[in-house]
């Protein structure tokens, strides 16, 4: 008989001497964030989840975070805004593993044979759902067969939707060796970390581009940022009032807490003011696609990798200081010049999120980090409809 799925639940802490947090969704019986129980939960713990923190700890913790004893940390790169620094805690825990030292990639590696220091074992692996193209069975049985012991498991959440902070919440509960992350971490993602005696690491390994499409029966020619922001916030609900036919808007998103893609729109496009309530809301990209195909005044985004030559749909064109930019050039393939530049509007680095422990899954996520940044590596990488991290602009 199946088990009913764990039923969501939201803490924000400020209960039983526990100082208030972010609202963050929890699907177990404790927060992952301050470990408070779920209301009227079972006193046992499942999984060796942590006990609420003392208030003292958790009143340093907190002080920690707004002391900015965190420092920013990012591999061969110099952050070109505050939201693309990679944050780690202050403090390394000591190694307590029979694990090597890790070795971080300096971008010296050639193929895939060629990286060192890879662990052997079965190793489960998640998140970010815009990694999809970086999933596929080429690519895993391309890194096996350079490292046989070398075993990478996708791994789904139980009870959730897969995202970046899914992914992220995986990897500090154990379920994860690593994670894949559309956006940078937060600072509560780190706070949590912490008092796990975990050190988070990101580490960029692509550029991404968003792209907006609609059906292709709409005339419209581009949208500004400005206007992007007005039909998800719902100011704009048809399409004459941002240049485009007489005809009812309707946007398409995945839920705000659904994953990274999500969240850097609403932290970078929507200006943090959420999705309208004409928004509807979709599982996944491939939802979104069939169903903007199929209504006229339809409209989504996601990552450009999963929407340049799609049938059925059209990416639009976004305006930048008065200039149409394409998310595709003349070939129909992903414009790498614009997102390599910077020129194209929405574009965002994608991680890996390791974390440092001293234990195996330490070894095995630097591991993938410095396959993915090996030569080989960043081939697949644009082979997959994403921008080489190594050697771009937009890593200076």
């Amino acid at each position: 008989m199946n088990e009913a799925p764990p039923k969501r639940w939201i803490c924000a802490g400020g209960r039983e001497g526990v100082p208030p947090h972010t609202e963050v969704e929890n699907y177990t019986d404790t927060c992952w964030i301050c470990s408070l129980p779920r209301p009227n939960a079972p006193v046992s713990l499942q999984r060796g989840r942590l006990q609420p923190l003392p208030l003292l700890l958790v009143l340093a913790a907190l002080a920690a975070v707004g002391g900015g004893v965190w420092w920013v940390q990012t591999t061969n790169q110099k952050p070109s805004s505050p939201q693309q620094a990679a944050f780690t805690s202050a403090a390394r825990p000591s190694s307590g593993g029979n694990t090597q030292p890790p070795e971080q990639s300096d971008g010296t590696f050639t193929r895939f044979i060629d990286v060192t220091n890879v662990p052997r074992g079965i190793f489960n692996y998640g998140g970010s759902t815009t990694f999809a193209p970086l999933r596929t069975g080429r690519l895993v049985q391309a890194i096996e067969q350079a490292h046989p012991g070398f075993r990478l498991r996708y791994t789904d959440p139980l009870g959730q939707k897969p995202g970046s902070g899914t992914g992220i919440e995986m990897l500090l509960l154990g379920e994860l060796s690593f994670a894949q992350s559309s956006r940078p971490l937060k600072e509560a993602e780190i706070a949590a970390a912490e008092r796990r005696g975990i050190d988070l690491e990101q580490v960029p390994v692509a550029i991404d581009g968003i792209a907006v499409y609609v059906n292709p029966a709409n005339s419209i020619s581009g949208l500004s940022l400005v206007q992007l922001e007005q039909i998800y916030t719902g100011r704009a609900t048809n399409w004459r009032q941002v240049g485009g036919p007489n005809l009812p808007i309707v946007p398409f998103s995945r839920d705000l807490r659904a994953g990274g893609t999500v969240d850097f729109m609403n932290e970078h496009v929507f200006n943090r003011k959420g999705l309208g309530r004409s928004v509807r809301l979709v599982q996944d990209t491939t939802d979104s696609l069939r169903k903007v195909s199929a209504i006229p005044g339809g409209i989504g985004y996601a990552t450009a990798a999963e929407v340049v030559g799609q049938r059925g749909i059209h990416p639009l064109p976004l305006i930048k200081n008065n200039t149409r930019i394409a998310p595709f050039d003349r070939s129909g393939r992903i414009n790498e010049s614009a997102f390599t530049s910077g020129s194209y509007p929405i574009t965002r680095r994608l991680y890996v999120i390791v974390k440092h422990d001293g234990r195996l899954d330490e070894q095995a996520g630097t591991a993938y980090t410095n396959l993915l940044l090996s030569d080989e590596g960043q081939q697949w990488v644009q082979k997959q409809g994403f921008i080489p991290i190594q050697g771009s602009s937009s890593q200076q």
